[in-house]
């Protein structure tokens, strides 16, 4: 059975460019048209480097048996990750880096850590001055330690890569670096690759799909540069990269998942972006709300935090709502705030991750390196235990004893924006714990940028109705104004990123 494919799919598909550079407003069929560009070449082989492992699983699910589909740590892990499997971590924590460098001052060790994960996301090959965040060095005792900060960072990833030394363990990031360093050449086992949500991928892996190119490969990379959500993690847009300057170019601007009505919306929000090719709504007509319609056997809301996730769950529970989490319930982190709140209650006995009390033998060792690292989710942890101190782990209990775990059988399913990214659902909420002010002069360009695309992506994730929040209702305001002469028609000012750190 063949598909219709529309007049903007169509020719990416048929394109004979080996390289190919495919823009996709969100819900716009951008997977469809990757498959339909698979299936159009049975004979040529394609790998689809994908961007998580949950992509993994469904995208082989959907392409044709010639495709390999892989995330970068899989490809790494086959060519180098698996000498380390004996010394393997998720991530290293504060205490593992302060043991490795022989520190106990937090805010040279957290600084150590973010040089380090900066220098692993880069196409770098050794650790310099320019891995060191700006961030990090705001007074003039780091400013000092900067070297110094340098060669620590540089010691712990030397210990990372000795295979016999257990002391320091190496992680998914690490290996994967460690892959990349030895500009692996694909060409040999692939004739094409399909590098999907270019916009949020690393410079690691930018320099990866350059060299493939530069060894003969054909490239397509599909992204929107609207849907970057992880600049904070390192992440780049690939789609501006300079080796795609000559890249065939094509964009899919219709969507199907949602009407006129959310398109306008988004459309907003992408205006003051700069953005001049508007996104077309062809799906089924959508209604733009400041709250859900009572009665409905479903609804999604959509927070900016985990803590929102939480409180959201928590208020439902209240109200009998069945409850399904996005990514599921063990990815929210519950055992970890509870193991915190038995911290700070003494109650050291009910503490499941014993390695909690090894790092931080009393709560206020936790709460002093929080506050002097700036750690953003230690921080996030303390103030949910401070909120529900009274009752938080019976209220936890509840929460993982109801969880549903098929979305069909749930009337509410919780999920930050983030994680949403690629979903849908009939009715979507966006949550008031989006905080950020639009026009505030105080943001900078990145930060403004970064939640407007946050924003994007959760008004596209609504297929009938859509609850919007007082963020996109300000946009909404300002752009009307706008048009209508009512507000002066002005750029937009921000804060430079050197005065806001």
């Amino acid at each position: 059975m063949s598909f219709a494919f529309t007049h903007e799919q169509q020719p990416a598909i048929s394109s004979l460019a080996r390289l190919i550079k495919l823009v996709a407003f969100a819900g716009t069929g951008k997977t469809t048209t990757l498959v339909g560009y698979a299936q159009a070449r049975p004979q040529q082989r394609i790998l689809y480097l994908c961007y998580n492992k949950s992509v993994e699983v469904t995208a082989k699910e959907k392409f044709p048996l010639h495709v390999t589909c892989k995330t970068s740590h899989g490809l790494a892990y086959g060519a180098m990750g698996a000498k380390y499997r004996h010394k393997l971590t998720g991530n290293l924590r504060l205490t593992d880096i302060a043991r490795a460098i022989s520190s106990q001052n937090w805010e040279f060790v957290r600084a150590v850590q973010d040089t380090l994960n900066a220098f692993l996301a880069s196409a770098d090959d050794s650790i310099s001055l320019d891995h060191v965040p700006s961030s990090r060095l705001k007074n003039e005792r780091m400013k000092r330690a900067a070297g110094k900060i340098v060669a620590s960072a540089d010691l712990l990833w030397k210990r990372m890569l000795d295979v016999r030394d257990t002391a320091v363990h190496q992680t998914h990031d690490g290996y994967q670096k460690a892959w990349a360093l030895t500009r692996p050449d694909l060409s040999k086992r692939f004739d094409i690759v399909l590098a999907d949500e270019a916009q949020d991928i690393n410079p690691l892996l930018a320099g990866i799909l350059a060299d493939q190119a530069r060894y003969g490969m054909g490239v397509v990379v599909c992204g929107d540069g609207h849907q970057m959500l992880y600049r904070f993690r390192g992440a780049v847009d690939a789609l501006d990269a300079h080796w795609l300057d000559e890249a065939e170019t094509h964009y899919l601007t219709q969507s199907f998942r949602f009407g006129p009505a959310v398109a306008k919306v988004a459309n907003m929000i992408l205006h003051f972006k700069g953005e001049h090719r508007p996104l077309v709504g062809l799906g089924d007509p959508t209604r733009v709300t400041k709250a859900l319609p009572e009665g409905l056997e479903h609804r999604t809301v959509l927070c900016r935090t985990v803590i929102g996730v939480i409180e959201t769950a928590l208020i439902a529970q209240a109200k009998g709502d069945k409850i399904f989490w996005a990514g599921g319930i063990d990815s929210y982190q519950l055992q970890d705030i509870e193991d915190l709140h038995s911290l700070a209650k003494g109650r050291r006995d009910l503490i499941k991750n014993k390695r909690l009390l090894q790092e931080y033998p009393d709560y206020d060792l936790y709460e002093e390196i929080a506050n002097e690292s700036q750690d953003s989710e230690m921080l996030r942890t303390i103030r949910v235990v401070t909120q529900y101190s009274h009752n938080l782990p019976e209220l936890f209990d509840k929460l993982r004893r109801t969880a549903v775990k098929d979305e069909f059988e749930a009337t509410l399913t919780v999920s930050t924006a983030h994680r949403a990214k690629g979903l849908e659902w009939d009715a979507v909420e966006l949550s008031d714990d989006f905080s950020f002010e639009p026009f505030n002069p105080e943001n900078t360009k990145e930060q403004f940028e970064d939640e407007m695309n946050l924003l994007y992506v959760a008004c596209t994730r609504a297929m009938k109705v859509l609850a919007i929040n007082g963020p996109v209702l300000e946009i909404m305001h300002e752009f009307v104004g706008r048009r209508d002469g009512k507000r002066p028609n002005i750029p937009l000012t921000f804060k430079r990123a050197a005065e806001a750190a």
